[in-house]
C-alpha cells in the first residue's frame, strides 16, 4: 500500500481488526449511542409527578387535565482527539513480536503502527467516556477541564438527598458488624430513587465493608453456577466486575476498574469506600458532538462518534495519527440513582 493520506474507511476497517474495551458503566447505564451534528447536545426533559385521578359526580362534566411543560436541556460536549506520529525510524526495526532478523517489510510494519496506535487511540478515548460515565452517575455531574480548555461543569440535576454522606457513628465502619444489619440503611435509600433499583455496585473497600456485617453474611444468595446475575460477564469485564451475589431483591456487584492519572499513577474509577444503588436498566445514552474537522466536514462526516485521520509533514518528516470525538453521557434522570459515601 502507498505511502498516501488513507480515507476514514479504510482507517476505521484497520480499527475493526482491533479487541474492543468494553467499561461497566458505559454498558450498563449508557449503552444506548446518539450522535449530533451540532456543537451542542439538546434533549427534551419532562418530569412527571405521581398524580392522582380527581373525584368527580358521575354526571359531571370532567375537566382537562393540566399539561406538564416539557424543558429544554443543553450540554456541550468536551473534545477529545489523541494524536501520535508514525516516525520513519518506527518501519525499519524489527516489531514485538515479529520473528528474529525481521519478517516484516516496512509497508507492513507502518499498517500495523498505524493499527497499533488507531486501537491505542480507541481505548484511551473509552477509557475517557468511562470515567465521564462513572462521574455522572456516582456524582450527578462531570466536571470537564484540561489544557487550554475552561473548566466546564455539567449538571444532570441531581437532588440533594440522593448523595448521601454517612457520618460519626452512623459510618459503616464504626458499627459493630456482628449486629448491625445494613437492611433498612439500603431500604431507607432505595426509597429516595425515582424509580425501581435492583443493584448494588460497591468499590472494593465498601465491599469488604459490607460482606463483613453478619447480617449479610446469612442473606447473601451465592449461585455457585454463576448464572444468576442478569449482567452476563464476558471474559474482559470479569477481571475488573465481580458479580458477588443476591442480597434481598438488589445484585451486588464489585466494580475496581482503574485508569492512570495524569502523573503515571493509578486510580479507580469508583471512589473508595462508596456504595451506587441503580437500577438494572435506564434509557440514557451516551451523546456524540459534532465533528469539528474542516476535511471531515468537507467530506460529509459530521454527525459520528469517532473520525480518525492521517496526515504528513515534511519537517519533520513524520505521518501524524489522529482519532476526534466529542462524547458526553446524557442522564435524563439523575435521580434514578443514589450515591453513598460510606466511610
Amino acid at each position: 500500500m502507498p505511502l498516501d493520506v488513507l480515507d476514514t474507511r479504510t482507517l476505521l476497517g484497520i480499527k475493526a481488526r482491533q479487541p474492543k474495551f468494553e467499561a461497566f458503566f458505559m454498558r450498563m447505564f449508557f449503552s444506548q449511542v446518539v450522535t449530533f451534528d451540532t456543537e451542542e447536545i439538546a434533549f427534551d426533559k419532562i418530569k412527571k409527578g405521581i398524580k392522582l385521578a380527581p373525584f368527580v359526580a358521575p354526571m359531571v362534566a370532567g375537566k382537562a387535565n393540566r399539561k406538564q411543560g416539557g424543558k429544554m436541556t443543553t450540554f456541550m460536549p468536551a473534545y477529545v482527539k489523541p494524536t501520535d506520529n508514525v516516525n520513519p525510524a518506527m518501519l525499519l526495526k524489527r516489531r514485538p513480536g515479529e520473528s528474529m532478523g525481521g519478517s516484516l517489510s516496512p509497508a507492513d510494519r507502518r499498517l500495523a503502527v498505524k493499527a497499533q496506535l488507531l486501537d491505542d487511540q480507541e481505548k484511551s478515548i473509552v477509557y475517557r467516556e468511562e470515567w465521564m460515565a462513572v462521574q455522572a452517575v456516582i456524582h450527578g455531574a462531570v466536571t470537564v477541564e484540561g489544557e487550554g480548555y475552561e473548566t466546564m461543569v455539567v449538571d444532570y440535576g441531581r437532588s440533594p438527598q440522593n448523595d448521601v454522606t454517612l457520618v460519626g457513628p452512623a459510618k459503616w465502619d464504626t458499627v459493630d458488624p456482628a449486629t448491625y444489619d445494613p437492611t433498612d440503611d439500603i431500604e431507607d435509600w432505595a426509597e429516595r430513587a425515582s424509580g425501581v433499583v435492583d443493584t448494588l455496585i460497591f468499590d472494593k473497600k465498601g465491599w469488604r465493608q459490607f460482606s463483613r456485617f453478619k447480617a449479610v453474611k446469612d442473606r447473601l444468595n451465592k449461585d455457585q453456577s454463576g448464572n444468576t446475575s442478569s449482567l452476563q460477564l464476558g471474559p474482559q469485564l470479569s477481571r475488573v466486575v465481580q458479580y458477588k451475589g443476591n442480597f434481598g431483591e438488589y445484585e451486588c456487584y464489585v466494580y475496581s476498574g482503574k485508569h492512570e492519572d495524569g502523573e503515571g499513577g493509578e486510580q479507580c474509577y469508583m471512589p473508595a469506600g462508596r456504595l451506587l444503588l441503580a437500577p438494572s436498566m435506564t434509557d440514557d445514552v451516551m451523546a456524540y458532538g459534532a465533528i469539528q474537522d474542516a476535511k471531515a466536514n468537507a467530506g460529509g462526516v459530521v454527525a459520528a462518534s469517532r473520525y480518525p485521520s492521517n496526515w504528513f509533514t515534511d519537517n519533520p518528516s513524520v505521518e501524524w495519527m489522529q482519532t476526534q470525538s466529542a462524547p458526553l453521557p446524557v442522564m435524563f434522570d439523575a435521580d434514578a440513582f443514589v450515591s453513598v459515601k460510606l466511610f
